[in-house]
């Protein structure tokens, strides 16, 4: 049931009347997306890099990073402090 919910609802939001404003509408999601697995991929393969080599030792207590404990903590800082 809350499956058909979320369709439905999706197929209303995507039946526009103005053809320029779907595509409008597309072209800034495709964006987004771009955009937010680019900061993904960049936090996964820089962030564990500059945690291990620079972060860790300023505060020597700091173990290694791994790959999603990086992308964990911009998610989490995300969610914190507000845009």
């Amino acid at each position: 049931m809350f499956t058909s919910t979320v369709v439905e609802n999706a197929v209303k939001a995507n039946n526009v009347q103005d053809v320029n404003e779907a595509k409008q509408s597309r072209e800034l999601l495709t964006a987004i997306l771009i955009s937010v697995l680019i900061m993904v991929l960049l936090n996964i393969l820089v962030g564990p890099l500059l945690w291990n080599s620079v972060f860790s030792r300023l505060v020597p207590g700091l173990k290694k990073a791994r790959w999603y404990d990086t992308l964990a903590l911009a998610v989490l800082f995300t969610l914190i402090i507000p845009h």
